[in-house]
């Protein structure tokens, strides 16, 4: 025998949220006071400076960073500098380096270490090196050894030869926690083993 129907067996819309969904959806006219600015509206000047680091002729971007520090400016000159260093051809930062003021120097080198690959930081040493700037390819040498991975550490040492720019470089790398230290022997290993597998087969010969 069929049962009466009662009014749960229907779907019936709920006309108060029918009614809410209506005004939720109702376009909100009050006026927009805040500027439609994005958020590279909001960066200041660092985007254009980046691409003047990088694109501008190296005695314009020396007369840059010189105009900017007389501006009272230098944070924004020591942008343009760190990015130069990190960005530029490795021939042009070395010669760059000796025309600025020591301290903006030191630390566009550390920017430089800090990013750029290995293979490019070795050619930046030793260019500094044959121009009698081992002060400043000592910067790149403390900075790469204390800031970069154990195994960028240990791919750069044999780059830079067995000269005092090596030398440095082991120097400052052992200041780092006794693990790293170890970590970083082992690498430097497992590099030297082939060499001095070579080195005793000439020796029996």
């Amino acid at each position: 025998m069929a049962r009466a129907m009662s009014a749960d067996d229907h779907h019936i819309p709920d006309e108060t949220q029918a009614r809410a969904g209506s005004a939720d959806s109702t376009p909100n006219t009050t006026p927009n006071t805040t500027p439609n600015t994005t958020p590279s509206d909001r960066q200041g000047p660092g985007p254009l400076l980046r691409a003047a680091a990088v694109q501008r002729p190296a005695s314009e971007l020396i007369e840059l960073v010189e105009l900017l520090n007389n501006g009272d400016q230098s944070t924004h000159a020591q942008e343009v500098l760190d990015t130069a260093a990190a960005l530029r051809p490795v021939e042009e930062v070395a010669d760059m380096v000796p025309l600025l003021g020591t301290a903006q120097a030191a630390a566009a080198l550390h920017a430089a270490a800090a990013r750029r690959p290995v293979e490019e930081l070795a050619q930046l040493v030793g260019l500094l090196n044959s121009g009698d700037q081992f002060t400043y390819a000592r910067e790149i040498l403390d900075t790469a050894a204390a800031l970069r991975t154990v195994e960028d550490v240990a791919v750069m040492v044999p780059l830079l030869g067995d000269g005092r720019a090596a030398v440095a470089l082991h120097a400052a790398a052992a200041r780092r926690p006794v693990e790293e230290v170890v970590q970083l022997v082992g690498h430097l290993d497992v590099q030297g083993a082939p060499t001095e597998q070579q080195s005793r087969r000439r020796l029996w010969r």
